[in-house]
């Protein structure tokens, strides 16, 4: 008899210890939500005046007649009279550029018949005192003449010509430019590699936009199998559906002809989680068991710098991809390498410094590229952070100084880079990626910053990045304001008080006939003022999307535990960024669900009286609208979050149920519209998080039908799991 008594006070000393760690465990829940409801907030609501036009919008208060064109012109006089541009354009050329001038005018104005005639009212007039960029555009009420000492000159004139054509509805007021770019260089970088690869029906749009906007330089950033490359055809045929050696060249032979320098970019050092994700290359990793970034994410994304195949890999990934450009330079990245002396250089780094592992590695990278005739970019971001290192980059590398947010120290990076005497791009964002609708005041600003900074720091230009983190989830059009304002900034980096931005996306780039899509996009991208705080490179609506269908106390000590890695991540490289990011969090407010829905009820009226005429017009309303649509189903997942306790299980049913379709209807339209502008690839990595949700919502649906002792149990031991969660997430 003596066993079964013992097994059963073993079982019962075992229920016992059970309870008292539940009950440690929901004591512990309790004072998490105690310390969350007792957090000194600002309950003010926002008013509508707050969601207005950014100042960089305003025009400047002089008084005079605004260009609707940009980039801003260096000077523009207004002459009186206008101009109607005809349809057969003669002209005439002083010098030998005739053939390019016919050339040009065929590609500006294909549905203009073209000739060189004696009696012209287009005339070309050589002045070789303007430099390589420059040109002089003087419309008068009969003819137009265009000075220029260079080809681009020529181009640049045309292509103005062009835009104001289509903003003034073919008659342009008479006007005399004078024009020239303060940075050379004036690029965009498109993320082709976190699940979206555009089509080439796409890339070439978007490179056509780019022209009009007087971009001179174009990367496709790419990491994983976004390329397809013919060595390792074995990695990724039949799993992607990636850019081929012929869409890169179509895109290439596309640029040039319009003075586009489209840059080869691959990386080579960190992001190479999809490499190191296969057998025939995970012994390359630098952590091979993975690492814990910011405590939160398990990763294995960077490479083993001493281990010579992990050169030879990337070596042979550079020879399949260089064919097919023409640039005469590489990008090579070699930026976040998060792991490096983690792992099998841990020793190293104690004894060197990581940034010296990392530097000999970056110059056995420029002696690869250099012996194959190109010259050498990458990121900033590992030299920025160990300002020794500086002195010993290569004069001929250019570094890319990357920073995101408006309090990002680009004077403090550009004066000190001028200063080494190295070459570099200051390279800002279009802030759409992780934010569905974009952050527009903070793009503004972000840019704004970099492009005063670079001209006035001489910069050799600057590279606008358009990211696709997190599954790329915002459409194409988020960010043509992005592309706009920084092709506007970088030509002419003080016309921030006067490029009619609004004005130039409805007219140009939207093309409304109502006048209302170019505000309508912007405003967009400011519904993040209805949130608790401003977010690092993101949205918290976004965020919630990552975080899921989780008890809210687990969900806070994620939070706790994310900002304390940013802190750590970026704190040495903008310090004032992060502090202001710190301050915002530990001061936000509630988030302002009913604000929000009536902003977005009054996006979704405007956006239906617009009549937009651009080719894709349809297309176009459909994105922003199911854009909408995502941002409503963010911020009623956090409502429900945050209300969700208090409320009757059928209450909860409904709100869920609600969710529930409408994550439905948006996954069913977005899987429409990813398809009209991408390739099919990608996709199902891109929806997992939704798709993770769905199934969370049902499961959670499930529940609440259970019985009320069930239910009861379930929620108690929901919140033992979630103090758990927290208590862990705080000592790791």
């Amino acid at each position: 008899m003596r066993k079964p008594v013992r097994i059963f006070l073993f079982t019962i000393f075992g229920m016992l210890c059970f309870l008292l760690i539940v009950l440690f465990l929901l004591n512990n829940y309790y004072l998490f939500l105690e310390k969350k409801q007792n957090l000194q907030m600002n309950k003010q609501k926002l008013i509508n005046s707050e969601i207005s036009s950014s100042p960089l919008q305003k025009k400047s208060g002089s008084g005079e007649e605004t260009l609707n064109l940009i980039p801003v012109p260096q000077k523009v006089v207004f002459t009186g009279g206008s101009y109607t541009l005809p349809d057969k354009i003669s002209f005439s050329v002083s010098d030998s550029l005739s053939d390019k001038a016919d050339q040009f005018l065929k590609m500006v104005f294909p549905e203009k018949f073209i000739s060189a005639s004696g009696g012209s009212n287009l005339i070309f007039i050589h002045n070789e005192k303007l430099s390589g960029q420059e040109y002089n555009l003087k419309i008068l009420p009969g003819k137009v003449s265009i000075e220029y000492s260079q080809p681009e000159g020529m181009w640049y004139a045309l292509v103005s010509l062009k835009v104001l054509n289509r903003n003034y509805s073919g008659t342009i007021p008479c006007v005399d430019i004078k024009d020239r770019p303060d940075l050379d260089v004036r690029g965009v970088m498109l993320d082709i590699s976190r699940d979206k690869v555009p089509t080439r029906e796409t890339l070439l749009g978007i490179a056509q936009l780019l022209s009009d906007l007087k971009y001179n330089h174009l990367e496709l950033y790419i990491e994983g199998f976004s390329f397809a490359y013919p060595s390792f055809r074995h990695l990724w045929e039949g799993k992607e559906t990636p850019l081929t050696g012929e869409d890169i060249e179509a895109l290439d032979a596309f640029c040039k002809s319009r003075f586009i320098d489209l840059v080869p970019n691959q990386n080579s050092l960190g992001h190479m989680v999809q490499w190191l994700a296969t057998d025939e290359y995970k012994d390359l990793a630098e952590c091979p068991g993975g690492y814990k970034l910011m405590g939160l994410v398990d990763m294995k994304g960077t490479l083993d710098p001493n281990d010579p195949r992990s050169l030879e890999l990337v070596t042979r990934m550079t020879d399949d991809l260089l064919p097919h450009f023409s640039s005469g330079s590489f990008n090579v990245n070699l930026d976040e390498p998060f792991e490096l002396g983690m792992g099998k250089n841990k020793k190293l780094a104690k004894q060197t410094g990581v940034g010296n592992i990392y530097l000999d590695y970056a110059l056995k990278m420029h002696n690869m590229v250099t012996e194959r005739g190109k010259k050498m970019l990458m990121w900033a971001d590992i030299v920025l952070k160990h300002p020794g290192l500086i002195q010993q980059v290569p004069k001929e590398i250019t570094l890319l100084d990357w920073g995101y947010e408006a309090s990002y120290p680009f004077e403090k990076n550009s004066r000190m880079l001028q200063q080494a005497g190295l070459t570099y791009l200051v390279c800002p964002g279009t802030n759409s990626w992780t934010t569905i609708t974009g952050r527009t005041d903070n793009m503004l600003a972000t840019i704004a910053s970099a492009a005063r900074n670079g001209a006035t720091y001489g910069a050799k230009g600057l590279l606008l990045t358009d990211w696709g983190d997190m599954g790329h989830w915002q459409y194409l059009p988020v960010s043509y304001a992005g592309y706009a304002t920084g092709a506007a900034l970088s030509w002419n980096s003080r016309s921030e008080n006067e490029m009619p931005l609004a004005e130039f996306l409805n007219s140009y780039v939207f093309r409304d006939k109502n006048g209302i899509m170019g505000e309508l996009a912007l405003d967009l991208g400011r519904y993040q003022k209805f949130e608790e705080f401003p977010m690092l490179n993101m949205t918290t609506t976004m965020m919630a999307f990552q975080l899921g269908l989780r008890n809210k106390i687990l969900i806070e000590a994620i939070m706790d535990k994310m900002i304390t890695g940013f802190t750590v991540l970026m704190g040495e490289i903008a310090p004032e960024a992060v502090s202001g990011f710190k301050t915002g969090y530990d001061n936000r407010r509630p988030f302002d669900f009913e604000g929000l829905n009536e902003f977005l009820l009054s996006k979704e009226k405007l956006l239906e009286e617009t009549r937009l005429t651009t080719p894709d017009s349809s297309l176009v309303k459909e994105e922003y609208m199911n854009a909408i649509r995502l941002i409503r189903l963010g911020s009623g997942l956090k409502k429900y979050i945050a209300n969700g306790g208090s409320m009757k299980p059928e209450e909860q049913i409904f709100q869920l149920t609600t969710l529930r379709e409408m994550g439905s209807v948006y996954l069913e339209v977005n899987n429409r519209l990813w398809l009209a502008r991408n390739k099919p690839g990608g996709y199902e990595r891109s929806t997992a998080a939704l798709n993770t949700l769905m199934d969370q919502i049902d499961k959670k649906i499930r529940q609440l039908k259970k019985p009320a002792v069930l239910r009861w149990t379930g929620r108690q031991l929901e919140r033992a799991g979630a103090a758990a969660a927290a208590l862990y997430l705080k000592r790791v």
